[in-house]
């Protein structure tokens, strides 16, 4: 978005029939609510936006009962917001001290760590909640609480604020943690929860197209009976998981305390939603708690899988190489005309004979001055039936160096030219 005035209008006509003025950097506070002791006169654009997103008493609530249009105003408002704010930054590098940053290269721009979301931004958060781990000690619990991914932030926020609050003021957690089915007979309501939201699986062999499954499952289910809680080699806390009989049937695979991933009764039943509760004891996985909400956006590379994906490298004109090759009916077209007779499939990344329609093909323009390029889309006008690109070259058996020695071979180049 704009900070020209009119954008708003132009864009949104619906929510702004009249054409009234959207905002722009020189809208001042009113005298009332600006005391001389603020710097500061006149509104941002966040403050603008928020103001026009509220009901009000004796005001039309066009943009709030808008629907799909209001969401696609509130994301372009905020996408504004924010745009404006690294242009802001941009543009005031000498300001905000940049070159006091060590390493950072000239022409770099350099994100403070005062903008949401920056590096140096969750830099500061991991060393302060470092900080609040030295003052008051090492993490108890390591707790993940993850719900339904179709539910909004907003429901998911309210369950997230009374977990909290649960934590502060009520007593939901002694001195076990559970990693058993409970018996239906004793506790149904546990039982339910427990085979809802925390068992693992199936997965491994039982289930080989597992997210969790690297060859095996990469989160070590099942696990295996212990009678009581003891730590591994490694320091690593081993839950006590007895042998009760309890089992749980999900298809043809059978569940029992091995696959359950441990938990708080009380607060799975109230939240009900997968709520894992961990023993933080060890300074590495303190260290981890801390640095995971606070790394940013993920960054990992597609590349690997990019290069794994059998289909990369195909293009409609490789696959028109590997249809002449199976297919004799095809070697009577040229390639501009094989979307004539064939389609093309893009999850397969192939050319199957048209079952029904029609289509007229073209070959992308190319300017004289591509090279080699301008004279490979000339052969393919004319040229019918080739398996390769060296077969696209050779004339009369003689393989030509490059697609214009082959053009004029073929004729199709005049002495002019």
């Amino acid at each position: 978005m704009s900070l020209n005035p009119k954008f708003d209008a132009l864009h949104f006509p619906l929510l702004f029939p009249y054409g009234e003025d959207g905002y722009h950097p020189l809208i001042k506070y009113r005298s009332a609510f600006c005391p001389p002791s603020m710097r500061r006169q006149f509104v941002t654009q966040r403050e603008y936006y928020a103001f026009r997103l509220q009901y009000r008493n004796g005001e039309g609530h066009t943009i709030v009962q808008a629907g799909k249009a209001l969401q696609h105003f509130c994301i372009d408002a905020y996408s504004s917001i924010e745009l404006n704010r690294l242009a802001f930054l941009c543009c005031h590098q000498p300001r905000l001290t940049a070159e006091v940053y060590q390493g950072d290269k000239m022409g770099h721009i350099v994100l403070p760590g005062t903008y949401i979301g920056s590096p140096r931004y969750m830099q500061q958060l991991y060393h302060d909640a470092m900080a609040v781990v030295e003052f008051f000690g090492n993490p108890d619990l390591f707790i993940t609480f993850t719900y339904k991914p179709m539910v909004i932030s907003r429901v998911f926020h309210a369950k997230l604020s009374i977990l909290i609050d649960d934590i502060k003021k009520n007593s939901y957690f002694g001195k076990t943690i559970a990693t058993k089915i409970p018996d239906p007979q004793q506790d149904l309501v546990g039982y339910e929860a427990v085979c809802k939201f925390m068992l693992h699986g199936p997965c491994g062999e039982a289930n080989t197209n597992a997210p969790c499954v690297k060859g095996k499952c990469s989160k070590q289910f099942p696990k295996e009976f212990h009678s009581a809680t003891t730590f591994d080699k490694f320091g690593n806390v081993v839950y006590r998981r007895s042998n009760t009989g309890v089992e749980v049937q999900k298809g043809s695979v059978v569940l029992d305390n091995r696959h359950v991933v441990p938990y708080n009764r009380n607060l799975l039943v109230k939240m009900q939603a997968h709520i894992n509760v961990e023993v933080c004891h060890k300074g590495k996985l303190i260290k981890y708690l801390f640095k995971y909400v606070t790394k940013g956006p993920d960054r990992q590379s597609n590349v690997r899988n990019v290069l794994g994906n059998p289909n990369v490298g195909k293009t409609h004109l490789t696959e028109w190489f590997a249809l002449n090759r199976r297919d004799p009916q095809a070697r009577v077209l040229t390639y501009a005309q094989i979307p004539n007779n064939y389609t093309w499939l893009p999850d397969c990344k192939e050319w199957n004979p048209r079952k029904k329609g029609f289509a007229i093909g073209r070959v992308a323009y190319v300017p004289p001055g591509s090279g080699d390029v301008f004279f490979l889309r000339m052969m393919l006008t004319k040229v019918r039936g080739a398996l390769n690109y060296a077969h696209l070259r050779t004339f009369n058996g003689e393989l030509c160096p490059d697609f214009e020695k082959a053009c004029e071979k073929l004729g199709l180049l005049s002495d002019t030219s």
